[in-house]
């Protein structure tokens, strides 16, 4: 069977179609996640993530090793999955990832220490997740 369209309806359907494609051209990349987890935080460095590794890896920050930070000073600055992206670190990370060669601490705002070992990528201990305030690497 063969259907026939009418000149407006046939000249609708295609502006519809074309109006669908270049939307989903122009806006598919813009919310794409970009890599997350171990392969996004540089080697050498530690990264701090603002959702935990079951959720997907939120937005991100790094510091190289030698430093000992008050995390209210920084923002999740990397995309990630999107999810935090430009909010305060301070009381928001939930994951770590230590790409150094050594432990780096993690310090609440409640006096916890999370001691991440050396290679670690993962949830942050009950005691600091979303509840992080210093970070010593």
């Amino acid at each position: 069977m063969r259907i026939k369209l009418g000149r407006l309806t046939a000249t609708v359907t295609a502006v519809a179609a074309l109006t669908v494609g270049a939307t989903s051209l122009t806006t598919g990349n813009a919310f794409a996640a970009g890599p997350g987890g171990v392969e996004a935080c540089p080697s050498g460095n530690v990264c701090l993530y603002f959702n935990s590794p079951q959720y997907g890896w939120g937005a991100w920050e790094d510091w190289s090793p030698g430093q000992s930070l008050s995390l209210t000073d920084f923002t999740f600055a990397h995309w990630g999955n999107g999810s935090g992206y430009g909010q305060t670190v301070y009381d928001r990370a939930a994951s770590i990832v230590n790409n150094t060669g050594h432990t780096v601490i993690v310090e609440s705002d409640l006096g916890h220490d999370d001691y991440v070992v050396a290679g670690y990528a993962g949830s942050l201990d009950s005691g600091t997740y979303n509840n992080d305030s210093l970070l010593y690497c």
